[in-house]
C-alpha cells in the first residue's frame, strides 16, 4: 500500500496510469499495485504483461501482451519483483523504445545494490545490501505475493 500511495502522489494529476508486469512475480506484484491504486483512486490499469527469458534476454524474443500503441502519450509504470543487476528491467523497457509514452517509471519490491545496467528503480519497496552469492527469492500465487526471502 505504501508503494502504491506513491505511485499515486507522483501520478495524482493523470487519468490513467498504465501498468507492466514483468513476467510471472513481476505481472502478480502489478496486479496487486494495480488493485492498490485503485483503492485509493481509480487511475490505474494493468496494461499488460512483458514477457522475456531473464537469465538470457537477447536469446528468444521480449514480447508484450497489450498492444504498445496503447501507451501513446501515456504514464507507464514497469513493475518487476527484484531487481539485482538491472539487467531484466533494462531488457522490459526495451520494447518501449520508439514508442512515445508520457513517462516511464519502474517500481520493485526489492532492490538489491548491483547494478550493471543503468536502470533506476524508482519506487522500491526494500533496498537491501547483499552479496553477489546471496539470492532474494519470491513466491507468489496467481493473486498475490506470499514471501519474500532472503537465501
Amino acid at each position: 500500500m505504501r508503494l502504491a500511495y506513491q505511485i499515486w502522489e507522483d501520478h495524482h494529476e493523470e487519468e490513467m496510469i498504465h501498468v507492466l508486469g514483468v513476467s510471472k512475480a513481476g505481472a502478480t506484484l502489478a496486479k496487486e499495485l494495480c488493485d492498490a491504486l485503485n483503492s485509493i483512486r481509480s487511475s490505474a490499469k494493468l496494461s499488460g504483461v512483458v514477457t522475456l527469458n531473464k537469465s538470457n534476454p537477447i536469446s528468444s524474443s521480449i514480447s508484450c501482451s497489450c498492444s504498445l500503441s496503447n501507451l501513446e502519450h501515456q504514464p507507464v509504470l514497469c513493475v518487476d519483483d527484484v531487481s539485482n543487476s538491472g539487467k531484466t528491467l533494462f531488457y522490459a523497457l526495451s520494447i518501449l523504445q520508439g514508442i512515445p509514452v508520457k513517462s516511464i517509471r519502474t517500481a520493485v519490491l526489492v532492490e538489491r545494490r548491483h547494478k550493471r545496467f543503468p536502470i533506476h528503480s524508482d519506487y522500491v519497496g526494500l533496498s537491501l545490501n547483499t552479496t553477489i552469492r546471496e539470492h532474494i527469492e519470491v513466491e507468489c500465487s496467481e493473486e498475490e505475493v506470499q514471501s519474500v526471502w532472503l537465501q
